[in-house]
């Protein structure tokens, strides 16, 4: 069962996070973007036979570079202003059916390096009837196979807000 209510502040500030977390993920490649336009502007100078101009060439390379990174970056974070402007969210109730947990090594280049010295990510996952869904560790220590809770979704990003506990009656715990 899907049910929609309102954003609270808490999973405002949630979607705000995750959207300042895209942004600024994304301007390590405008940065990039802009190495790798300098050495072009660099090459425009050095080239003596342009049909334009030096100057129009570089303004038409500028032009480029910051409207189409400046799109990239709209469309990036286009979900999450969808999610704020929206102020809705989606609750899907369920029952636990399933919990698992993924561990990742990570390899640094060493071998012979035994495995405490090995990066290691652990993913807890419940599975809400069919649907797996990626939670902290916390999260999932604190539920148990059997327990109904309610997953709160954004509408549009889909960000995982939170999963609380049912009681019997329908409410939550």
């Amino acid at each position: 069962m899907i049910e929609v209510e309102k954003l609270n502040n808490a999973d405002k500030s949630r979607v705000k996070l995750e959207m300042k977390q895209v942004f600024i993920s994304y301007l390590a490649i405008g940065i990039i973007v802009a190495i790798v336009t300098s050495a072009c502007i660099i090459a425009i100078q050095k080239y003596d036979n342009l049909p334009i101009g030096k100057g129009t060439a570089i303004t038409l390379l500028l032009l480029a570079v910051v409207s189409g990174f400046t799109a990239f970056l709209y469309f990036a974070v286009k979900h999450y202003r969808k999610d704020l402007n929206s102020d809705s969210k989606r609750i899907y109730s369920g029952q636990i059916t399933d919990k698992t947990t993924n561990t990742n090594w990570g390899w640094h280049g060493n071998p012979a390096a035994d495995s405490n010295s090995q990066p290691k990510l652990v993913e807890y996952f419940l599975v809400i009837d069919s649907q797996r869904v990626c939670v902290e560790a916390e999260e999932y220590s604190r539920f148990e196979i059997g327990d109904t809770v309610s997953l709160h979704f954004t509408s549009e990003s889909n960000i995982l807000l939170g999963v609380t506990k049912e009681l019997r009656s329908g409410n939550q715990a």
